[in-house]
């Protein structure tokens, strides 16, 4: 592995996969806000509750963070909200009519987010001279979550602060 980089060795692929992954960044975290903006809408005029009492003996509590709504135990309940979710997602042009029913238009961009971040460490190590470049991400991975995105946002900051640099956004 490389030890000393200069502004010469960053690759066209680093560049290009970091102008991808602030395009997929930019576009997921757009595309989450939307989406719970509709869910919390929902969540308020139809509450989901996790439907049982808590180990503690607390009782059930209503659902008011779309990311809870796993905790909803209620098939026909869960059924409706999704449903409605569908229907005001596509209304919102949210969600294009070639997405199936039981797609997130947040959790698909989330996981383009994903593959960019995937395709930056693949292409970062190769510039290092790792070996393995895509075990690279297994290791980060293994290494814990925080290393991994500090890999990222390392590599992020290494691109945009060269002189050359053009934001896609």
């Amino acid at each position: 592995m490389k030890t000393k980089l200069s502004i010469k060795d960053v690759t066209p692929a680093v560049k290009s996969s970091v102008a991808a992954y602030l395009m997929a960044r930019a576009y997921a975290e757009t595309m989450r806000a939307a989406v719970d903006k509709i869910h919390r809408a929902i969540l308020e005029e139809s509450p989901l509750t996790n439907g049982h009492e808590s180990k503690h003996g607390k009782p059930a509590e209503m659902i008011t963070d779309p990311k809870l709504t796993w905790l909803c135990d209620d098939e026909e309940i869960m059924k409706d909200y999704y449903q409605e979710s569908d229907k005001r997602l596509r209304a919102a042009h949210l969600k294009p009519d070639s997405m199936p029913d039981d797609h997130c238009p947040a959790l698909v961009a989330e996981h383009i987010q994903v593959k960019t971040q995937w395709l930056l460490i693949e292409c970062a190590a190769e510039m290092l001279g790792e070996n393995n470049p895509r075990d690279f991400n297994n290791q980060l991975l293994c290494a814990g979550l925080d290393t991994h995105q500090k890999f990222i946002d390392l590599v992020v900051g290494l691109v945009v602060n060269l002189p050359d640099f053009k934001s896609p956004l």
